[in-house]
């Protein structure tokens, strides 16, 4: 409210009264304040003679003159804050622990001299403009009396003081006497607690007390102003990006780090002057150069320093100012240490701190800077350390103040197949005998694998050398052995199209992944042979033939190493059947094993040849199987025209391990039956035949 212009010095209290003016703010009474004195009756007299003779003396008539004393006087605000002359100062800038000072214009604007008690209180006015979060108290009042205009007293008006100081000091509940047209300018300093935060408001007031109106108007005689603070501090925004993921398999990993150093429009803003944003890198990461050229400043100016606190590298970097609403960027590249993150999952959060003082500079902080000391405000993306001195909300989400750290992801992704294996399979597998290939994944990274971050696909493709041998498409099984031996789990899975042979390892197929150090086994068969039992010999697969099967494993996700295959081998292994034969001269039955040949041989009649037919298992020892039911025939027909059979000559005999059939003749063959050969294993049958002599 503004003060009302009207000069009450110039009204006796009748005669406002009788104007019908009731209204004015509390930085001037409502009615002057009036006393009455005894009138002044004032009466002449004169004297005079004629020729030397006195003569009665003359009086006049009276005149009376009525003598009314009348006080006013103003108490207004003269603070700067766009209302000079109301009677409230309002939002003045405070600071936790310092003092604002308020200035005051104390005027008598009666016609008086009058005597005038000041004081300084708390929280306790009764405009109650503002919602205080505390009291501003009471302090000393510094006063200067001057003209009402504010111009310098008249050498009369300095004698007129009579005592009174023209300028000073007044504790609480002091006084000031003042005579008409002059004016006292007053100042005080209020105190804002040490502990009060950003946004808060405290409320004061400054009175005065007319001491002429306490005898004749006690309820006017006292003008209130309203002095009000707000504590205004930076509010600090930290906006820290980092790469968010690191290969660790490169040679050189780094770091890019980007800090904004914000100070936030708020209703309570204060620029910032003299402050320090500091980084303490965490362990395993340093600055390529380790000096301050590794790091980058923009938006404005700013200092970088490079230290050591307790074996990290850290940054400093001085702003002497950052205004409301500006920011500085700072950026730099880190190197890092690979074996400082070497377990699984491994990150690094990076914070960064803000340092301001209320007062003075931060300048250099130490290793553990003190609060109070070193400073009065931290800010950090780390909450926990936080001394913000502003609203909590503001650094909370979508708060003015809030803060972010810079994390980054580290991957060591290793996921490596086995060697390639190698299977043996009979022609014709038919679905009990296919070949079961075992391919390896195993995990050496420190990632998880097979997991919706990281899913891994493989193929199993067929090497089309052999058009008989062939991987079996469909479901296949993967056996998985945690880390540390733990006991193997065996799950099915299915291609990712039907009959196909693509598939995917992620959190669905293969709940839990591949931890590190774990190995997952893919489980394929490979079938030979078109039937079961093949009509002829086209139909399966020739012993002794090959056929490769490429498994690809294409790992996905970040920082996915390059794909990877190995070439299984399945080699067809059957029954080899060899006959050779000797010349028996004497026909004794006996013939020295070298005597044995494949080729021809030159007999006369009634000498004996013997035949000997050798099955061999060709399956090895380590990959084999057993050949079972083994019957060797040798029809009569193939050489009952030159010979006969001698009878009782037929025999058989196995190799170890393996089982001899047995040797037989029926009408129309000599038989070996119902041998038993186990890999590598050979079965003989042999009998004489005696040449015909012709006459």
């Amino acid at each position: 409210m503004k003060p009302n212009s009207f000069k009450y010095s110039v009204l006796a209290v009748g005669v406002v009264a009788a104007m019908g003016i009731t209204t004015a703010n509390a930085a001037t009474p409502a009615n002057a304040a009036t006393s009455g004195a005894a009138p002044i009756n004032n009466q002449a007299t004169a004297s005079y003679s004629v020729a030397g003779i006195a003569q009665p003396n003359v009086a006049s008539n009276t005149v009376t003159v009525n003598v009314s004393e009348t006080a006013n006087f103003a108490l207004i605000s003269t603070v700067d804050d766009g209302s000079i002359g109301n009677d409230t100062a309002t939002n003045q800038t405070a600071t936790p622990g310092g003092t604002t000072n308020f200035t005051h214009a104390l005027t008598n604007t009666g016609n008086v001299t009058d005597t005038y008690t000041v004081n300084t209180t708390g929280n306790d006015s009764p405009l109650v403009t503002a919602s205080p979060d505390y009291a501003l108290g009471t302090a000393p009042v510094t006063f200067t009396i001057v003209q009402a205009d504010g111009t310098a007293l008249t050498p009369a008006q300095v004698t007129a003081l009579n005592g009174q100081a023209q300028t000073g000091n007044i504790t609480n509940g002091g006084t000031i006497r003042l005579q008409p047209g002059t004016r006292a300018n007053l100042s005080y300093a209020s105190a804002t607690p040490a502990a009060r935060n950003g946004n808060d408001k405290g409320v004061g007031t400054l009175t005065a007390t007319s001491t002429f109106f306490t005898n004749n108007a006690p309820a006017s005689a006292t003008l209130v102003n309203e002095n009000q603070t707000i504590v205004r501090l930076p509010t600090f925004r930290i906006a820290k990006a980092a790469t968010s993921t690191v290969d660790l398999t490169v040679a050189n990993p780094q770091i890019n780090y980007s800090i904004v150093v914000t100070n936030a429009t708020t209703d309570y803003s204060a620029a910032a002057t003299d402050i320090v944003i500091r980084d303490v890198l965490p362990a395993g990461l340093s600055l390529p150069n380790g000096a301050a050229s590794d790091v980058t400043v923009t938006g404005g100016p700013g200092t970088a320093t490079i230290s050591t606190i307790n074996g990290r590298r850290a940054i400093d970097v001085a702003v002497a100012d950052l205004a409301v609403g500006a920011s500085r960027t700072i950026t730099f590249t880190v190197n890092v240490d690979k074996t400082q993150y070497a377990a699984a999952n491994s990150s690094v959060t990076n914070n960064v701190e803000v340092y301001d003082k209320f007062v003075g500079p931060v300048g250099t902080l130490p290793a553990t800077p003190v609060v109070g000391t070193n400073y009065d405000i931290l800010d950090s993306t780390n909450n926990a350390i936080d001394v913000t001195r502003v609203p909590p909300a503001a650094d909370q989400a979508n708060g003015a103040g809030v803060d972010s750290a810079g994390v980054t992801n580290f991957t060591r992704r290793a996921v490596v197949l086995a060697a390639p294996s190698t299977r043996e399979i009979a022609p014709a597998s038919g679905t009990a005998g296919q070949a079961t290939q075992t391919t390896t994944i195993t995990n050496n990274g420190q990632d998880t694998e097979g997991t919706n971050t990281n899913p891994l696909t493989f193929t199993i493709a067929d090497g089309g050398l052999n058009a008989a041998v062939r991987p079996v498409v469909g479901p296949i099984s993967v056996t998985y052995t945690p880390p540390g031996g733990g006991t193997p789990v065996t799950t099915t899975i299915q291609p990712t199209v039907a009959n196909g042979n693509t598939y995917t390892l992620n959190t669905t197929t293969l709940p839990g992944g591949i931890a590190p150090g774990g190995v997952l086994a893919i489980n394929y068969n490979v079938s030979s042979g078109n039937v079961t039992t093949p009509a002829t010999t086209d139909d399966a697969a020739a012993v002794g033939s090959t056929e490769t099967t490429i498994v690809t494993l294409t790992p996905a996700g970040t920082n996915a190493p390059a794909a990877t295959s190995v070439t299984d081998t399945t080699n067809v292994r059957g029954l080899t059947l060899v006959k050779a034969q000797a010349l028996d001269t004497t026909c004794s039955g006996t013939v020295a094993a070298g005597a044995f040949v494949q080729t021809a041989i030159n007999a006369t009649p009634d000498q004996c040849v013997i035949y000997r037919i050798q099955a061999t298992n060709t399956s090895s020892a380590a990959l084999g199987f057993n050949l079972n039911a083994l019957t060797i025939s040798d029809l009569l027909s193939n050489f009952s025209a030159g010979a006969d059979l001698v009878a009782g000559s037929p025999a058989t005999s196995a190799t170890a391990s393996s089982t001899a059939g047995t040797a037989s003749t029926s009408s129309t063959a000599v038989l070996g039956s119902n041998y038993t050969l186990v890999p590598q294993g050979v079965g003989t049958l042999t009998f004489r035949i005696k040449i015909k002599n012709a006459r």
